[in-house]
């Protein structure tokens, strides 16, 4: 057994499980994923080194050694009878010849086939739904001009690495319908762009309305995460 690995993943079902238990009512599958992960982890710590040869491990018994017997006395085969004398062919007659090959006349249409003209393609521009004022709301921005202000607003190389496991949860449940994968796709998505505008089309198109970023519930989170978004692309 590995006891540092035990002690370690000991400690974090302790202090996932201590997180859980003060907000009960807002255990998510994720929450017991994780522990279901740190549970694997700890039993592989368990088992680690236990087919080493160390103390506890069951040796194999040893073979007891074959008592001599005497040999058995093989029956005596009959004799196998020899296989008769292979008839010789007799002369086969010559295959007949292919009988001549039939030529068939292709059919000619007498009247001409009828011509199709394409209809040309419809002109009527496909309509979207217009984007209500309280989405377009979540991406105002204004210029910091406190230094305080200015310094919250670092520049972020990775989206991902910036998002902290509460923060990702709380975003998780809040904005992305507690899809971890959905979460997870958009920040590859959003990191691969660059500059704010293509991210707000892809947020505007595929998240805000999709997840209801505009509910007063969700309203401040989306703000912060826009504004956290914002930052990957200063």
């Amino acid at each position: 057994m590995d006891l540092l690995k035990t002690k370690i993943f000991l400690d974090k079902l302790n202090r996932e499980y201590a997180r859980m238990s003060k907000d009960p009512e807002n255990i998510v599958r994720l929450d017991v994923d994780i522990m279901l992960a740190y549970v694997r982890d700890l039993y592989d710590a368990l088992l680690s080194n236990a087919d080493n040869g160390g103390p506890g491990s069951s040796k194999p018994a040893s073979v007891k050694e074959s008592v001599n017997e005497p040999p058995v006395p093989v029956a005596a085969q009959p004799p196998v009878p020899a296989k008769p004398a292979a008839a010789e062919p007799e002369d086969k007659p010559a295959p007949a010849p292919p009988p001549p090959p039939v030529v068939v006349e292709p059919l000619k249409n007498e009247e001409p086939l009828p011509t199709v003209t394409p209809k040309a393609p419809s002109s009527a521009p496909v309509s979207f739904p217009a984007i209500p004022p309280e989405a377009e709301a979540l991406f105002e921005h204004k210029e910091a001009t406190e230094l305080s202000e200015k310094l919250s607003n670092q520049p972020i190389p990775d989206l991902l690495k910036a998002i902290g496991l509460n923060d990702k949860l709380l975003l998780t449940r809040e904005l992305f319908g507690d899809d971890n994968k959905a979460f997870e796709t958009s920040i590859g998505v959003l990191n691969g762009f660059d500059s704010m505008d293509q991210a707000k089309k892809y947020l505007l198109e595929h998240c805000v309305m999709r997840y209801r970023w505009t509910d007063k519930k969700r309203l401040e989170t989306a703000k912060k995460f826009v504004k956290l978004v914002r930052r990957r692309y200063s």
